[in-house]
């Protein structure tokens, strides 16, 4: 590809191709007159493919090698997981992959104690308080262990709330009770029902526990430097000159109030959630049980776990 730049009366961007058509050859993007650029003319082909499998080589020989926690934070997708993982490490419980893994085993078991309430699935009869706490305990006690063997069974399974459902299948089949309703951890859910509130609770997670109270902290460190400096002179500027007086501690409070606006409306936004099935209409659910609101009873199972329920929805 060539790009050439000309410094004609009006500068046009003219791409002109090594192979292939453009739809509109004749036309090009012409820039405004007062914009004089120069001609650039550059290759695709100068670009070295060597240098992308090298460093794929070098990442792959590391990750066998001794220093694996050191190379986990070079590879890593995202420099704040490695740079910047001190500022950061707060959010690693609910915003990793092992958050998510936590919250879509959440989901699974919270659903399979909703449908034990529903008298109409007789298949689910009511759970006794020890079973109740058996489930509750899989959640209370999720480790980083029990998501290295969800991530165990991905391997066969190459689905990844496919291996939650086995999880918990494995965690349960000793237990009499729960035993005989196995089949119901997903009972007429798609992938999408655990993941979207699995996000959900992520997210409300990480903003409960982590960003709101650093908001908080940081509002009232900038108000009580607002409330030192409010008397100490400082000279202000209007259109970039010197003007009227002002304080430190006024100039502080600006910064004080617009943050606590922003706070207030993350703090308000509704993180929402849905749990229709496959195509959003509860159609495996009404054939399997058509007397049951499973409008109704979606609604109150996303509620239950914080979210604003969201009706209208596909996958």
């Amino acid at each position: 590809m060539e790009l050439n730049l000309t410094n004609n009366k009006l500068p046009c961007f003219a791409a002109t191709p090594t192979t292939g058509t453009l739809l509109n050859p004749s036309k090009s993007l012409c820039l405004a007159s007062h914009h004089q650029l120069p001609r650039v003319s550059f290759s695709l082909s100068s670009i070295d493919p060597m240098k992308l499998i090298t460093s794929r080589k070098v990442i792959a020989m590391a990750a066998g090698s001794s220093r694996d926690l050191e190379m986990s934070n070079l590879t890593a997708l995202s420099p704040l997981d490695g740079r910047y993982w001190g500022k950061v490490k707060d959010l690693a419980s609910s915003m990793s992959e092992f958050g998510l893994i936590y919250f879509r085993v959440l989901v699974e078991i919270k659903w399979l104690l909703k449908l034990s309430q529903i008298p109409e699935i007789t298949q689910v009869p009511s759970f006794s308080k020890e079973a109740e706490a058996y489930l509750q305990a899989i959640i209370d006690g999720f480790s980083v262990d029990d998501a290295l063997e969800v991530k165990k069974i991905e391997k066969v399974t190459n689905h990844d709330v496919k291996a939650v459902e086995y999880f918990l299948k494995q965690k349960c089949e000793s237990h009499p009770e729960i035993a005989k309703v196995l089949e119901f951890f997903h009972f007429a859910c798609t992938s999408e029902d655990i993941n979207n509130l699995s996000h959900g609770l992520m997210l409300r997670e990480a903003l409960s526990s982590v960003i709101l109270p650093s908001m908080d902290e940081l509002i009232n460190s900038i108000s009580l430097m607002a409330k030192e400096f409010a008397y100490v002179p400082m000279l202000s500027r209007t259109h970039g000159q010197p003007a009227s007086p002002t304080t430190l501690g006024k100039e502080f409070a600006i910064f004080a109030v617009r943050l606590s606006e922003e706070r207030r409306y993350l703090a308000e936004t509704r993180i929402k959630g849905k749990f229709a099935g496959a195509v959003g209409n509860c159609n495996a659910h009404i054939s399997a049980y058509p007397n049951i609101d499973w409008h109704h009873v979606a609604e109150e199972f996303v509620t239950s776990l914080g979210l604003t329920f969201n009706p209208y929805v596909t996958q």
